[in-house]
């Protein structure tokens, strides 16, 4: 690997914290600087299909993480980044526990892949998508 790349790699890992900071903490400004601010932006995720940065700041964070959840812990573990110019991918598998508005407890495991492109700004999210396990009947 090259020292850029190298510092890429690094420079990802930090905004991947910080995604997963703002997950945790349902935080929408913190959200904004690690999400593209694009009408371009897509995510897919078993409760939804969500298209542009509005949408995750609305329906992700604040309708959904902030109104429905409490107390998120998001966990990770086999973490991949791959860098390609001013485009790289990450995925990793995940477990998330949050408590919901009632009280009920709400547990999640799979995998997540997110899609990243190198601005002005650094590097931000341009595509998440995450699969949870099939129920096998």
């Amino acid at each position: 690997m090259t020292r850029s790349t190298n510092q890429d790699r690094a420079d990802l890992e930090q905004v991947f914290n910080k995604y997963l900071e703002s997950i945790n903490a349902a935080d929408v400004a913190l959200a904004s600087q690690v999400w593209l601010q694009s009408p371009d932006v897509l995510v897919v995720t078993p409760f939804g299909r969500f298209k542009g940065w509005d949408s995750v700041r609305d329906d992700i964070y604040v309708n959904f993480a902030q109104k429905q959840l409490r107390q998120r812990n998001l966990h990770t573990s086999n973490v991949s980044i791959v860098v390609a110019g001013d485009a790289a991918w990450l995925v990793y598998d995940f477990a998330f526990t949050a408590t919901w508005a009632d009280g009920r407890p709400l547990t999640s495991n799979g995998w997540e892949s997110h899609g990243y492109l190198k601005t002005v700004n650094g590097w931000r999210i341009a595509h998440l998508h995450y699969s949870v396990p099939a129920a096998l009947q």
